[in-house]
């Protein structure tokens, strides 16, 4: 989530219902389907295989309400989940508190801005910036900022693993009229609710502006309305490589999907493998 975002943005409310888990709680036929629409279906079980090869422990930026962070300590993993939203972070305490000491135990859920990124372990073996959260970083220069800072924490030959849209498939100009999302469930009342998206037009530091409301059917039949709004940055294909490149990575793989399928100019994301370059050296705007 953007830096900036309030706690109370209904992005953040709704989250778990707008992005399901098929690990946490029940995973219906309609998780999956959501999950496919995104592009995501699969993402998890990708990161755990990466932090499976690694061995870890494991970096996770963006870790939100921790869709990701429960499924990498079940699995054995430490994981030192970072998030820039207080309210995110109370979600994820809230269900590790409903998991098992020992999983619990294995999560560090930290609030720092991955820009500025200062934790006391440096030799994490898998660092995961997941599900978008570098576009998230509405600027050039902090999203290298943030890859150099995840850099500068990994061991040599340490693991980078990401996936972000591929922007070829995204409607760049201004969408003035709103598209409802398919009826869905909130995951902290249960009532139906429908997420209404607009977009402002691709500005010239290639960002776009996605706003709207939640429409939510109460038990008495009226409709709470909460509103929300978030700015990413689109991310091309080879401006990302050279971003990698430029912050002390080096590429070991960039596909079109969580299954490994060949990346074109049709594929929904573009999902990376990258490791940290033997010669890195830590830059200087990391602690900026």
């Amino acid at each position: 989530m953007n830096s900036d975002v309030p706690d109370d943005d209904a992005s953040i409310l709704y989250y778990d219902g707008d992005y399901p888990s098929l690990e946490i709680g029940e995973a219906r036929a309609e998780h999956a389907a959501t999950l496919a629409r995104l592009g995501m279906l699969g993402d998890v079980p990708f990161y755990r295989d990466r932090a499976d090869e690694t061995g870890g422990p494991v970096l996770e930026i963006g870790c939100g309400t921790g869709r990701l962070t429960i499924p990498l300590a079940r699995a054995g993993h430490e994981v030192w989940a970072v998030d820039v939203s207080d309210a995110m972070l109370d979600q994820l305490r809230a269900k590790l508190a409903r998991e098992a000491p020992e999983v619990r135990a294995r999560v560090h859920a930290v609030r720092q801005d991955a820009t500025a990124l200062d934790l006391p372990m440096r030799d994490f073996r898998l660092a995961a910036i997941p599900f978008n959260v570098l576009m998230l970083i509405p600027d050039l220069p902090s999203e290298r900022r943030a890859l150099s800072a995840v850099a500068a924490h990994l061991a040599p030959g340490g693991m980078l693993a990401l996936d972000v849209m591929n922007p070829l498939t995204l409607p760049l100009d201004a969408e003035t009229t709103p598209s409802p999302s398919e009826p869905r469930r909130s995951p902290h009342t249960g009532n139906r609710y429908v997420r209404n998206t607009m977009a402002t037009r691709l500005d010239e530091r290639q960002c776009q502006r996605i706003h709207g409301w939640y429409d939510e059917l109460l038990p008495d039949g009226k409709i709470a309305v909460t509103e929300y709004g978030f700015t990413w940055r689109m991310i091309f294909r080879y401006e990302l490589e050279l971003m990698l490149e430029a912050s002390g990575f080096v590429l070991e793989r960039l596909v079109g999907d969580f299954e490994d399928a060949p990346w074109t100019v049709d594929s929904r994301r573009m999902v990376v493998t990258a490791r940290r370059a033997s010669s890195f050296t830590a830059s200087p705007f990391t602690k900026e």
